[in-house]
């Protein structure tokens, strides 16, 4: 009797606690309900609280606030950037610049979002009879030089040409094409020993850097510079007596390129050594009255530290610095291969 007793009397504890732990969990049950109903609630609740947009559009001016541009000459806006936390903002542009006629004008740019934000921006331009055109190129890059150079370009609102390689950072070609200066192709490996070997090979390296330009600004360009310009002889060293060059200048005109040599060296790969050689040699060889397409390089510091002199003594002397385009004069050299 006595051990029945103690039976039940287990039982009856078994049983209570499996109805204890029914009862609290049930109860974490319904706070768990209360506790997503109440998030619902809240949510709901938000959704009905209208989000105030105070925040204005942003405007980005590719190529600086101000232009000085050659009277007669094509122009072209930069272009822009424009943003806004949620959507891209509309943009509306006003110009009254008229490259045939010498004068100051301005662009103005309206930018406006859907909450009814609004952002403008002007930038001046400057059309001249110049004494000159200068059109700075730099090749080799980008290096660990180029974000300098490209600081002291957008200092003096001056645009530039840079033919890449296939080395240095991403964001600096990138930045090349944001500050609305032009990005040619110079070559993806340097390698002279196996880019002039045979057409294929120097198309294949083209190919390669041209990829690399366009996966990083959404555009593909149709400016090269030849590895040595068009007249080096290098090249004959490895293309098995074939003129590669000969061939060449005329293959990447049939593939939709222009390529551009020079008329101005600055010597930085060649004897040049030093910042004041590298202006010397620009600011002397300078063609008044016409077209000077400048040779640099931005793997070299000292030749990037002689940049803003030669800018300074462009400007103050009446030349007008420019980016090369499709339609850009070419400077081509005689070819000797």
């Amino acid at each position: 009797m006595y051990v029945m007793r103690r039976r039940n009397a287990r039982r009856r504890i078994h049983w209570g606690r499996k109805i204890l732990g029914f009862v609290f969990a049930m109860l974490l049950a319904a706070d768990g309900f209360i506790m997503i109903a109440n998030a619902i609630y809240r949510n709901d609740i938000l959704k009905q609280i209208p989000v105030v947009d105070n925040q204005s559009p942003v405007i980005e001016l590719k190529g600086g606030n101000s232009l000085t541009v050659a009277i007669d000459e094509p122009f072209s806006d930069p272009g822009f950037d424009a943003y806004d936390d949620s959507v891209i903002p509309k943009v509306e542009i006003e110009s009254n610049v008229n490259p045939r006629k010498e004068g100051d004008y301005k662009i103005k740019y309206l930018a406006s979002d859907e909450a009814g934000n609004n952002t403008s921006v002007e930038r001046s331009v400057k059309v001249i009879r110049p004494k000159g055109e200068i059109y700075l190129t730099f090749d080799d890059g980008p290096s660990e030089y180029t974000a300098l150079l490209l600081d002291i370009l957008k200092k003096y609102g001056v645009r530039a040409t840079f033919f890449v390689t296939g080395f240095g950072d991403d964001a600096l070609i990138l930045r090349e094409f944001n500050d609305g200066h032009a990005v040619g192709l110079h070559t993806f490996t340097h390698n002279y020993a196996e880019i002039y070997t045979s057409i294929d090979n120097y198309a294949s390296d083209l190919q390669k850097v041209n990829d690399r330009v366009k996966s990083l600004t959404g555009k593909a360009t149709h400016l090269l510079r030849f590895p040595g310009g068009s007249s080096n002889m290098v090249s004959s060293l490895y293309d098995n007596g074939s003129n590669i060059m000969s061939a060449l200048v005329s293959e990447v005109e049939k593939w939709g390129y222009k390529y551009f040599d020079w008329n101005v060296d600055s010597d930085d790969a060649g004897s040049a050594n030093s910042a004041d050689e590298v202006f010397n040699n620009v600011v002397n060889s300078l063609k008044v009255g016409d077209k000077s397409i400048v040779l640099q390089h931005d793997t070299k510091q000292f030749s990037i530290e002689a940049v803003e002199r030669i800018i300074d003594y462009g400007l103050s002397n009446g030349f007008v610095f420019m980016p090369l385009s499709i339609d850009s004069f070419s400077a081509h050299h005689s070819v000797n291969n």
